[in-house]
């Protein structure tokens, strides 16, 4: 896959239930849900965090190598998050890992969700994804005018979207609750995995 935008928000959500029945009625199709681990990389002094970019393998039905970068377009940046996305399927996660250690990516933050994949037609996908410990969220990628016009249906107000990736929300639930976990493991919830 070439290099594309993600232009994305996303929206807290108490339950999903309701915003499932909204998206049926404009034409989106689910994919069902699925179980992600993803392990994000970096080097042990942060450098691609600092610069905006990303590194990421993630497991699903799949094993996907992500990189992220920040948009060219820093108009959409000030309203949106906006990233280019390169990714690609591999065979061989441990294979993979081992490269990114070798090549100095040693530091690992580990998040896992559940996640259900809703398209429209036009290309509009909505996320709706369920996190340890920060909960629900609905996520919404499409072009801006469509985003506009999909969070309105939906009830949500782009102006109180999130540009944050999960990892960001999750540092700073840990700040609120004073809690010192390294990822965002389900196991955790209950306590365990505490540093």
């Amino acid at each position: 896959m070439p290099t594309v935008s993600e232009i994305e928000l996303k929206f807290p959500l108490q339950s999903s239930e309701e915003i499932r029945e909204r998206l049926m009625e404009l034409g989106f199709i689910s994919g069902g849900e699925l179980f992600e681990s993803n392990t994000v990389f970096d080097t042990p002094d942060g450098q691609l965090q600092a610069s905006g970019r990303l590194l990421r393998l993630r497991r699903d039905r799949t094993i996907k190598l992500t990189w992220k970068e920040p948009h060219e377009d820093k108009s959409l940046s000030g309203r949106y998050k906006a990233k280019r996305e390169s990714e690609l399927e591999l065979s061989d996660l441990e294979t993979m890992r081992h490269i990114f250690h070798r090549m100095g990516y040693t530091t690992e933050r580990v998040y896992e969700k559940y996640r259900e994949h809703w398209v429209r037609p036009d290309g509009a996908v909505v996320e709706l994804d369920r996190l340890p410990h920060i909960g629900r969220f609905l996520e919404l990628e499409c072009l801006p005018g469509v985003m506009e016009e999909v969070a309105s249906s939906l009830g949500l107000d782009t102006d109180q979207g999130l540009k944050e990736n999960y990892m960001v929300l999750f540092q700073c639930w840990c700040a609120r609750h004073d809690r010192q976990l390294s990822d965002m493991r389900f196991e955790d919830e209950c306590g365990k995995g505490e540093q």
